[in-house]
């Protein structure tokens, strides 16, 4: 009589081991492998596209500061910039300087920006927020040798007090003003030693801080409050172009302005 032969294990389980993968799955790895490159593929590209941008905001507004960031609206950074053209931008930062104030954070936004030789930006509208350790700053830098102390606000009354010399001898107050679209700090009142300084001599004992430059974008300031902790200025601006290496700005010619 002939034996069948001995076999190890039961047979349906091993045929199965040995059966190669079906087809579906097969096609389903590969296209998941597929979607995973071009995933990253795309997302190596929008970061490239965000840099791109980042960095020539950076060159045209360096007063934006080291933690500039972008964000292109709700769009791709990679479409906007392959079409020359970004529909809304998005900029922050937490250490920008408005003129002499160092250190404010920054939320703005570009309306159609159109990428080129030159940029052109539609608007611009930026919000600014100055915290009161900032105001010390420049303070200290206008005041020279005279040593600065604490820095208060006052909301209410809408003004800046700084304590001045060893032990806060003096009594500095700052009123933030607006002239020509530029935000400075002007000397409201000033005691020594509980003394008031006639208001002649204002301007030359501790002069507000200045600073010639325009701000960056063309914007140009609105409003100025002063908060508990700090300053708010809100800033706007029209159309105009940036270009040259230096990003330099070139407000777009008034259509109702007489040639």
């Amino acid at each position: 009589m002939r034996r069948r032969p001995i076999r190890s294990g039961p047979g349906p389980a091993r045929a199965e081991r040995l059966r190669p993968a079906p087809r579906g799955r097969r096609a389903r790895l590969l296209a998941a492998a597929l979607a995973l490159v071009l995933t990253a593929g795309a997302a190596a590209g929008e970061f490239t596209a965000r840099q791109l941008i980042r960095s020539r905001i950076a060159r045209a507004a360096p007063a934006l500061g080291d933690t500039l960031t972008i964000r292109t609206g709700d769009g791709s950074a990679l479409w906007d910039l392959a079409n020359r053209r970004i529909p809304r931008l998005d900029v922050s930062s937490e250490d920008a300087r408005l003129g002499p104030l160092p250190q404010a954070a920054v939320r703005a936004r570009l309306d159609d920006v159109r990428l080129g030789g030159t940029t052109a930006v539609a608007r611009t509208h930026a919000e600014v927020t100055v915290p009161a350790r900032s105001l010390g700053t420049a303070v200290r830098t206008a005041a020279g040798s005279m040593p600065v102390g604490q820095v208060r606000t006052d909301p209410a009354a809408g003004t800046v007090e700084v304590a001045l010399g060893q032990g806060g001898f003096g009594r500095l107050t700052l009123r933030p003003v607006i002239a020509d679209g530029k935000v400075s700090l002007t000397v409201s009142n000033l005691t020594v030693l509980g003394r008031s300084v006639p208001p002649d001599d204002l301007g030359k004992a501790v002069p507000g801080p200045a600073d010639g430059r325009p701000y960056p974008l063309g914007l140009r300031a609105g409003s100025v409050q002063v908060l508990p902790d700090g300053l708010r200025v809100v800033l706007d601006g029209g159309p105009g172009t940036l270009s040259g290496p230096d990003g330099g700005w070139t407000p777009a010619p008034d259509p109702g302005a007489t040639p």
